[in-house]
């Protein structure tokens, strides 16, 4: 039998008002963090005398960044270039990472009567230090990134081990997403998911955490 939650995502769909948990992607989901990536990927670009800029790989991770580099530099060790890429990321994103707009208050609306949890493609040691940074880390059931998981997005498995965290069957869960590639693992999962900002792939896409379906929903707990 086809899952209600595996519609076509181009039929706008409410969002379920029973659900189970919800979980979240982190880097321009709930957090203001792809300035920093991209910022990131242009300071190694820029190391090696480079006038082009980083490409973008919206919702891609920090070894999908290291394989472009790797492509255009093919002399280049892949793991050193990881872990240039981790020592950048970090310093740009420091301790000034800020939550996205409306972000604060979903959270706080939703820990209180639901599991609620982080499935990123950040790496596991940058998803919690980021949550944490934001003193978030006692709101969710699991913060989880690319380390959590054999595969990282576009498969679906960070938001199946989120579920599972969760104590939660992923169909009776609502995931926000904010890439074409997350929304991606999300649909793929079984999940309900609602894209934000230009992505238009969830069953409902919104503009940001601020849009009046977001504010206004207040979902009780599916047994």
């Amino acid at each position: 039998m086809t899952s209600p939650h595996t519609a076509p995502a181009s039929t706008p769909r409410a969002i379920p008002d029973q659900v189970q948990a919800v979980l979240f992607d982190m880097d321009d989901t709930l957090v203001d963090s792809e300035r920093a990536w991209a910022a990131a990927a242009d300071r190694l670009w820029a190391e090696t005398g480079s006038s082009s800029r980083a490409p973008a790989i919206p919702g891609g991770t920090i070894e999908d960044l290291a394989r472009a580099y790797g492509a255009g530099h093919p002399s280049a060790d892949l793991e050193a270039v990881t872990a240039r890429l981790l020592v950048l990321l970090d310093e740009e994103l420091g301790d000034q990472v800020r939550p996205m707009p409306g972000a604060v208050d979903l959270v706080s609306r939703l820990d209180t009567r639901l599991p609620v949890a982080v499935a990123s493609n950040s790496p596991s040691a940058v998803v919690r230090r980021t949550i944490t940074t934001l003193g978030w880390s006692k709101r969710f059931s699991a913060m989880l990134g690319t380390d959590d998981v054999p595969r990282p997005k576009p498969a679906p498995d960070l938001y199946h081990e989120a579920a599972r965290r969760c104590g939660a069957e992923i169909e009776h869960c609502v995931v926000f997403e904010d890439s074409p590639m997350g929304a991606k693992a999300a649909l793929s999962s079984g999940a309900f998911v609602i894209t934000l900002g230009s992505t238009d792939t969830g069953h409902l896409s919104v503009p940001d955490l601020l849009d009046p379906l977001v504010t206004s929903w207040n979902p009780e707990p599916l047994s």
